[in-house]
C-alpha cells in the first residue's frame, strides 16, 4: 500500500528532528502528539508544549498536516530566531570579553609603565641621595681636614713659643703623632729630634751649675 505520509513530513518546513507519538484507544480513536524538540542552547525553548491532535484514520489523513504545518513552521521559525539571537549573544560575550581583556592589558600595561616610571623615579632618588651622600661626605672629610690641619699648625706654634723659652719637654709632650699626621712624619721626626738633643744639653747645662 502506497501512501504519502513522508512526502508530507519533507514538505514540513522545519530542519532538524521532529517526534510523532500516536496512541490508539480500543475504539480505534487516535491521540496524535507532535513536538519538535529545543536544539537550541537557550532553554525557554523548552516550555513550547507537543501539538495534541485528535480523531479518527479518516479525520487524520484528512487533517493532519494542514493542521500541524503552521505551527511547525511557526515553532521552527521561533527556535531559529533563539538560536540566532543566542549564537549574537554569545559572539557579544565574547567580543565584550576581548574588549575587557583588551583594556585590562592596556590597563595592565599603563600600571607597569607607571610602576616603571615610579622605579625609575626612585631610581633617580637614589641616584640623588648617593651624589648627595657623597657631596655630605665629601664634606665632612674637607671640615676634619681643615680642622686636623689647624691642631697640627696650632701645635706647631706653640711647641715654637715653648722651645723658645726652653721647656722642651712641654714641647716634646705636644709633638704631633706620626699615626695621626703620616703625611708631616718628617717635619716631626726632624722636631722631636732637635727638642731631644736640646733638652739633654738643657739638662746638662741644669746639673753643671
Amino acid at each position: 500500500m502506497k501512501t504519502n505520509f513522508f512526502e508530507h513530513i519533507t514538505a514540513l518546513e522545519f530542519q532538524g528532528a521532529i517526534n510523532l507519538n500516536l496512541l490508539k484507544t480500543a475504539t480505534g480513536a487516535l491521540t496524535v502528539s507532535v513536538y519538535l524538540p529545543n536544539a537550541t542552547k537557550d532553554t525557554a525553548g523548552t516550555v513550547i508544549p507537543p501539538m495534541i491532535l485528535k480523531g479518527n484514520a479518516s479525520e487524520l489523513d484528512e487533517g493532519f498536516f494542514e493542521a500541524i504545518a503552521s505551527p511547525i513552521k511557526k515553532t521552527a521559525g521561533l527556535f531559529a530566531n533563539m538560536d540566532a539571537y543566542q549564537q549574537s549573544l554569545e559572539k557579544a560575550k565574547e567580543l565584550s570579553k576581548a574588549e575587557q581583556d583588551k583594556k585590562n592589558k592596556s590597563g595592565k600595561g599603563k600600571k607597569e609603565t607607571a610602576k616603571t616610571g615610579s622605579a625609575d623615579n626612585d631610581d633617580d632618588d637614589d641616584d640623588t641621595d648617593a651624589t648627595e651622600n657623597l657631596f655630605s661626605i665629601q664634606e665632612n672629610e674637607q671640615k676634619e681636614l681643615a680642622e686636623k690641619k689647624k691642631r697640627y699648625d696650632n701645635a706647631i706654634t706653640q711647641i715654637s713659643e715653648l722651645n723658645k723659652l726652653c721647656k722642651y719637654a712641654e714641647a716634646i709632650a705636644l709633638l704631633p703623632s706620626v699615626e695621626d699626621y703620616p703625611e708631616h712624619a718628617e717635619e716631626i721626626t726632624r722636631k722631636g729630634n732637635e727638642l731631644q738633643k736640646r733638652k739633654a744639653q738643657y739638662d746638662q747645662l741644669m746639673q753643671d751649675l
